[in-house]
């Protein structure tokens, strides 16, 4: 298998900081000359910033501390060491041959080509940091707590976050919030330069077996299907990559649809978002 695609395997792992510095040198070396395996790492590494930035901080509790200091006072604790460090006398000087052994043993430099990528990622998560926190800013008060809610398989979930991350990172995307008939509230997020949209829904009721949210691309020509979710329940926010593409002026609306969705709508709206 060729470098590149093992380095595609492992984007995900990389965004997550889960390489061996092995499996990350080669992929910082891959991504240096790969301009898509490049964009889908930034795309998943300010993902995993945003669902970072996103969970709820929850305080430890007095209890916590009171455990932590007892099983600090019951564990046994090593001796103080107060002897100095002892120096031999007499030091034999390295033969040349374990000079050589030393030498293998110790890695060798990073290649112009690592240093290279090395600087060229590593400078990175100042403005991943930013364009998270910035898409963090839309969902203030929404309680966003970064769950896919597509019921998709890993790699398509990742396709999704990368996608939204994209999105967030866009210099045109805009955002706008609407109560959802029957309790809710969603946000629609799009950019009009990439055409994409995302849908973030929170306290959407969960549907019965056999029902699925929908959501619609609405204009002129009618209305268009952009791909089937689920809800997470009460107090919980989720996200919906729109299938597709937006064009400007679109309105987003979002159905309740049998399972497997529909061709057309087959109920009113439950909330349509307008993009103008």
């Amino acid at each position: 298998m060729a470098i590149n695609d093992d380095s595609r395997m492992n984007t995900g792992a990389f965004a997550l900081g889960a390489l061996s510095p092995e499996e990350l040198e080669r992929f910082l070396v891959a991504a240096e000359s790969d301009p898509e395996l490049a964009a889908e790492a930034d795309g998943l590494s300010a993902t995993a910033v945003l669902l970072g930035l996103a969970s709820t901080p929850v305080e430890p509790s007095a209890k916590l501390k009171v455990d932590l200091m007892a099983a600090i006072a019951s564990t046994p604790q090593l001796p103080r060491d107060t002897a100095g460090p002892t120096v031999d006398a007499d030091i034999a000087a390295p033969s040349a041959s374990s000079t050589i052994e030393d030498a293998r043993s110790q890695p060798a430099e990073a290649g112009a080509a690592e240093q290279k990528a090395r600087t060229r990622w590593f400078a990175r998560p100042a403005t991943i940091l930013v364009s998270a926190a910035a898409a963090i800013g839309l969902f203030v008060g929404g309680g966003f707590v970064g769950s896919a809610v597509t019921g998709d398989t890993p790699v398509v979930v990742d396709q999704q976050a990368a996608g939204l991350a994209q999105i967030y990172a866009a210099s045109d995307v805009q955002s706008v919030r609407s109560e959802v008939d029957g309790g809710g509230v969603a946000t629609l997020v799009w950019s009009g330069e990439l055409g994409r949209s995302a849908v973030v829904v929170d306290g959407l009721a969960p549907l019965p077996n056999g029902s699925v949210y929908e959501a619609w691309y609405i204009n002129d020509a009618g209305a268009a299907p952009a791909g089937t979710f689920d809800a997470t329940g009460a107090h919980k926010t989720s996200w919906h990559l729109l299938d597709g593409t937006m064009s400007a002026g679109d309105t987003v609306g979002v159905t309740v649809e049998p399972a497997g969705g529909s061709k057309t709508p087959t109920t009113t709206p439950i909330v349509a978002i307008a993009s103008a």
